[in-house]
């Protein structure tokens, strides 16, 4: 790393740092008034017009916090009641409105306090964060540290990933007079090794003078700094330190302390560093091309010509990374070097072996395109055994023949084909000057981009070879990258529907389901649905979405419909909230981290042909139901928290249906849009459930072809009632 650093004053304590990355809410108390003093941006989005200083009971009531009964925090004995106390909360589960970078919708979140017991000046302060629940790591590591009965400080420390200092400012070289266990797990030094000494001692080998000298004309002038430095670990690994010093005043006004919050930012300034490598590499370049158009008129197009060349570059970049299909990115390549470096090209795509396995090509006169069809089919049938790369370039990633027309270059020509009459099929195209470039895979298996110039144009350059390789370079990791997302992409496509489960045949109803993965990349995801034909006449109606996209939702979701199953399935006919009870102690009992949302729901016909329809829900948008008129209706009566969290008593409610009624169970992705509220998507999903036709196949058609284009995955469910 170099020595170089960031410095900037701020006008305000950047409490954002305490929270990392996560979209995490931060406040710090003032627990001698109750009064929350400051709020970092996402608490500030939480409670909005809200001015600092305010009263922790406002700032609530504000935010709109509730327990999870539904009660407002000011009015309940919860955690920010117990925080103005100076009692610690080690994690627990609330709930807000969620008009911020949090969500959209009211949803648990978890609340990690930290009473500042100890610390100079803070000691009668608290931090309170806020995290989401469906970032489970977040969520799980709280929950863990307060069941192992860590110390109070820890718990914080595992919830908020915050590294936290306090300096007094009244002593000679501001010395450490507290730092928290964040800030030992980030450098090494314990409390003890820290404490006494100024924060320099992190400062090494590398470390900018200038950025340091800044820093302390900053804290000489009582004001707050944030600065990037490189700091050393104990053990003697550098690292990029953001740090932000922060004054504290006495209620005298006197400076007394300044507190500190540290971030590791290495990975950022790292990529930061490359950044300015390339800018500076493109700066180089272009000023070397506008030196060279100075000296001459043909030197001025010479340069012009460069300068065109680096643009296709950027171009390319551009222009290849918006595809993910293999086949049209390598035709995008092609559009952009015919005619810029060639009239025209060829780009082989090679097999594990190095073989060529299909070929793309383009030639600048569309009259030219058929000739040019037939040379491909004739040149590779004619085409030397073995890996091509070595066949054309001799093993060299890069390769520039000027001469390729020339008598000498004729015998090398030859031992590429078994035919050399299929040489003439290539001069009759034109071809004076080649340039050969490989496009560099993470397999081992590097495409070849053919580049070819007639005799009416200049011959290639050693600047067109770079440009070229560098092209090849790029585009060889875009084209490699959308290989490997076309096949996670068909890997997850089966591997998803090997889970979704095959509707059974069950007398007395008619049932469809549906299920399109996103399209915002190749991942899979927990979306489920599920029928089950149940002791009895009773049919169980289940749909599901597990927090998270990967494998490891996809194997938890399984996990998740065999808990149900087993649940659901019992002679004494448990009503949904009981089977959703058993699924959440069963997920607590046997040590599962899995969290999801589930809605399930047991019909069961009588005597009179009518349907008794129960129903419960965990956290899940509520079911639908439309009736034979065609009236649709939301059962939204029930309310749960989603599975996952802690075990819980659920209530259900029941409906009378009558026959040809249609039950739909669904997960959000068809009804959540970006920027929207959900009761806006609800309604949009009644209305277009009453235009649906009234077999369950063609509804379910209906369904996904208005709204199944969304960036979330879809699953969904249609059961008609007999008869």
């Amino acid at each position: 790393m170099s020595g170089g650093s960031t410095v900037h004053a701020t006008s305000g304590t950047d409490l954002s740092l305490v929270a990392g990355g996560a979209p995490a809410a931060v406040l710090l108390v003032d627990l001698t008034s109750r009064t929350v003093v400051h709020a970092n941006p996402v608490a500030e989005q939480l409670a909005p017009g809200v001015t600092l200083p305010v009263g922790l009971d406002q700032w609530s009531d504000a935010a709109d916090l509730r327990d999870l009964g539904g009660a407002g925090l000011s009015r309940t004995d919860h955690p920010l009641s117990r925080v103005a106390r100076s009692l610690p909360v080690a994690g627990q589960a609330v709930s807000a409105a969620r008009v911020s970078e949090l969500g959209r919708q009211r949803e648990p979140l978890w609340v990690v306090a930290l009473p500042m017991l100890g610390a100079p000046v803070l000691a009668d302060h608290a931090l309170v964060a806020f995290l989401p629940l469906s970032r489970r790591e977040a969520a799980r590591a709280a929950a863990d540290a307060a069941q192992a009965q860590a110390q109070v400080r820890d718990r914080a420390v595992l919830a908020t990933g915050m590294s936290f200092t306090v300096a007094d400012a009244r002593a000679e070289d501001l010395p450490l007079v507290w730092v928290n266990p964040a800030f030992t797990v980030m450098t090494g030094y314990s409390l003890e090794e820290a404490v006494d000494r100024n924060c320099r001692f992190l400062q090494g080998e590398g470390t900018d003078p200038a950025a340091v000298a800044a820093v302390g004309r900053a804290l000489a002038a009582g004001e707050e700094v944030t600065a990037t430095l490189l700091n050393h670990r104990k053990d003697g690994s550098a690292f990029w330190n953001q740090l932000t010093l922060s004054p504290v005043h006495g209620p005298d006004g006197e400076l007394t302390h300044y507190v500190g919050i540290q971030t590791d930012v290495t990975a950022r300034v790292a990529a930061d560093a490359e950044r300015d490598q390339a800018l500076a590499a493109e700066q180089r370049a272009r000023a070397e091309a506008e030196s060279a158009r100075a000296q001459a008129e043909t030197a001025r197009r010479d340069a012009e010509e460069s300068r065109r060349r680096l643009e296709l570059l950027a171009e390319a970049t551009s222009r290849l990374a918006v595809t993910l299909d293999v086949a049209e990115c390598r035709q995008r390549l092609l559009d952009l070097v015919v005619p810029t470096l060639a009239d025209w090209a060829l780009l082989l795509g090679t097999d594990e072996r190095g073989g060529v396995g299909e070929v793309a090509a383009r030639h600048r006169d569309p009259a030219r395109a058929q000739d040019l069809q037939r040379y491909v089919v004739r040149w590779l049938a004619a085409l030397a055994p073995g890996p091509v790369q070595r066949t054309l370039l001799g093993g060299a990633h890069a390769r520039r023949i000027s001469d390729y027309d020339a008598a000498e270059r004729r015998h090398e020509r030859e031992s590429w084909v078994g035919d050399p009459s299929v040489l003439q099929l290539s001069d009759a195209l034109g071809a004076a000057s080649v340039l050969l470039v490989t496009l560099p895979g993470r397999q081992g298996s590097d495409d070849v981009l053919v580049l070819v110039r007639g005799p009416e144009r200049p011959r290639h350059t050693e600047d067109d070879l770079h440009v070229a390789a560098d092209l090849g370079r790029r585009a060889g990791l875009i084209i490699d990258n959308a290989r490997l997302y076309g096949e996670q992409h068909r890997i997850a496509a089966t591997l998803q529907n090997s889970l979704l489960p095959q509707l059974p045949a069950i007398p007395g109803v008619r049932a469809a389901a549906r299920y399109r993965a996103s399209e915002s990349g190749a991942r899979v995801g927990g979306d489920f649905y599920e029928l089950i034909d149940l002791p009895g006449d009773a049919v169980g109606l289940a749909v599901g979405d597990v927090v998270g996209h990967d494998v490891m939702a996809a194997a938890a979701m399984g996990h998740l419909r065999g808990l149900l199953r087993a649940s659901a399935w019992d002679t004494t006919g448990p009503s949904p909230s009981l089977v959703l009870d058993r699924v959440d102690r069963l997920l607590d009992g046997l040590g599962m981290t899995t969290m999801a949302t589930l809605a399930y729901a047991r019909a069961t016909p009588a005597a009179d042909g009518t349907w008794l329809l129960e129903h419960a829900t965990a956290g899940h948008p509520p079911l639908l139901v439309r009736d034979p008129s065609g009236r649709v209706t939301t059962l939204d009566g029930v309310h749960g928290l989603m599975l996952g969290v802690q075990p819980t008593v659920r209530v259900g409610g029941s409906h009378r249906l009558a026959p040809g009624s249609t039950v739909v169970a669904y997960t959000d992705g068809l009804v959540e849009r970006r920027g929207e509220a959900l009761s806006t998507g609800l309604a949009r999903l009644a209305r277009t459930l009453a235009d649906a036709p009234a077999d369950v196949e063609a509804l379910c058609d209906h369904l996904l072809e208005r709204l199944g284009d969304t960036d979330d995955d879809v699953a969904f469910v249609a059961l008609r009632l007999g008869p």
